[in-house]
């Protein structure tokens, strides 16, 4: 179903735009979206030539676009599709860097902790265990 507007149906048929208007407005002649198609212009207009080349080239463009529509509605549908999955993995991720964060956070606590209860045990060992413990701490200083 080829769309014309009611200039471009008059110019086809070699007749006045006022023409066409009057058929519509009879009701003789339906639209379609503000269009008028060549089929209803071959029911109103039965023997006029509509089958020209500039009718065929009209038809075949008319193809074309309902093809692209066809494709662009495919490809939006594709790219939803795509988004919805990426927005998932992203989410995920997100969540897998949260947990490392407060997993990260944790450790930190634990060897600031830990950092604390070796100098308050430095202060009350036996001074023949000092020398091993001050080497402990300075390996849990060098690991942050």
């Amino acid at each position: 179903m080829v769309k014309l507007s009611v200039s471009k149906a008059a110019r086809m048929l070699g007749i006045s735009r006022f023409d066409i208007q009057n058929q519509i407005n009879s009701g003789k002649l339906q639209t379609h979206e503000g269009y008028v198609t060549t089929d209803s212009l071959r029911l109103a207009y039965p023997n006029a030539g509509l089958n020209s080349e500039q009718d065929q080239y009209i038809q075949k463009m008319q193809q074309i676009k309902n093809d692209a529509i066809k494709k662009i509605e495919v490809d939006k549908s594709l790219h939803n599709e795509n988004e919805k999955s990426y927005m998932g993995i992203i989410n995920n991720l997100k969540s897998k860097l949260y947990k490392a964060q407060v997993k990260n956070q944790h450790y930190q606590m634990v060897f600031s902790e830990l950092t604390e209860r070796l100098e308050i045990l430095e202060t009350h060992c036996h001074s023949q265990d000092k020398a091993s413990l001050h080497k402990l701490q300075g390996w849990v200083k060098s690991q942050h």
